[in-house]
C-alpha cells in the first residue's frame, strides 16, 4: 500500500473552509486526469496499454494526502454504497476497524491487499466525481460548530456507534447499506470539518436505518411464519393419508 500516510493522534486536520475546496480541486484534477469513459454505457471501456484502467483504492485514499479519520470513513462508508457485489462486506470490514481507531483516537497503519483493488474505469469516474462533490459541498457550507457533540468522552461512544453501523452495512440486507453509509458518510465528515450539526444528522439517519433493518426483520419473520403454516397445512394431510 504505497504512499498512504498515516496520522498520528491528533485533531482532523480538515478544520477550515479552504482545506476542504483544495481537497475538492485535488478530485477534480485526478479525475481529469483519467481515461475519458466510452460513449455508451454498455460499450466497453478503454484499457491502457501500460496499466489496467481505473485506480486502485490505494490510490483513492492517497489523493487525500495525511489520513484521518475522518477521511477514512467518509471514504469507507462512501465506497460501500456503490452498488458493487461484495463492496458492504469489505467496507463493513474496514470500518469495523475504523471504529477500534476512532475510540483509541489514532489511525494504524495497515498493509492490505484490499488497497491494491483496482476499480473499473466507470466506477473510478463516479468515486472521484462524488468524492469531489462533498468535499466542495463541505466547503460551501459546513464549519466548525457544536463542539459538545464532539467532546473527548464521546469517543467511546461514537466508536461504538461506527461499529453497529458497519455491522448493517456488512450484513446483505436489500438496501441496507445507504442509510448506514450517508450516517458515517455524515460523521466522516462531520469529523473533518469539525461540524456538530452533521453528528446529529449520523444519529438521525442511522436510527432511520436501524428501523428499516427492523421492519425488514419484523417482515422477514411474519412471511417466514406464514410459509411454515402453510407447508404444515399442505403436508399433514399428505402424511395422514400415509398414515403417519
Amino acid at each position: 500500500m504505497s504512499g498512504w500516510r498515516v496520522g498520528h493522534p491528533s485533531p482532523d486536520a480538515l478544520g477550515s473552509r479552504h482545506r476542504a475546496l483544495r481537497l475538492a480541486r485535488r478530485f477534480r484534477r485526478a479525475l481529469h486526469a483519467l481515461p475519458p469513459l466510452p460513449p455508451s454505457p454498455n460499450a466497453p471501456e478503454p484499457a491502457p496499454a501500460a496499466s489496467p484502467p481505473g485506480l486502485t483504492l490505494g490510490e483513492v485514499l492517497d489523493l487525500h494526502g495525511t489520513a484521518s479519520l475522518g477521511s477514512l470513513v467518509l471514504f469507507w462508508s462512501m465506497f460501500g454504497q456503490l452498488p458493487v457485489g461484495g463492496v458492504g462486506n469489505v467496507a463493513g470490514v474496514a470500518l469495523w476497524w475504523l471504529a477500534w481507531d476512532w475510540w483509541r483516537d489514532r489511525v494504524a497503519l495497515r498493509s492490505s491487499s484490499v488497497m491494491r483493488l483496482r476499480l473499473s474505469l466507470r466506477w473510478s469516474h463516479r468515486l472521484l466525481k462524488l468524492l469531489a462533490q462533498c468535499y466542495r459541498q463541505a466547503g460551501l457550507w459546513l464549519r466548525p460548530r457544536w463542539p459538545h457533540w464532539q467532546a473527548p468522552w464521546t469517543r467511546g461512544w461514537w466508536a461504538a456507534w461506527v461499529a453497529l453501523q458497519a455491522l448493517v452495512i456488512f450484513l446483505p440486507v436489500p438496501m441496507g447499506n445507504l442509510l448506514p453509509g450517508l450516517s458515517l458518510s455524515a460523521l466522516g465528515l462531520g469529523r473533518l470539518v469539525q461540524d456538530g450539526t452533521l453528528y446529529l444528522a449520523s444519529l438521525l439517519l442511522g436510527l432511520a436505518g436501524l428501523v428499516y433493518m427492523a421492519w425488514l426483520g419484523d417482515i422477514t419473520w411474519r412471511l417466514t411464519l406464514e410459509g411454515w403454516h402453510l407447508l404444515h397445512s399442505l403436508v399433514t394431510p399428505v402424511l395422514q393419508a400415509w398414515g403417519f
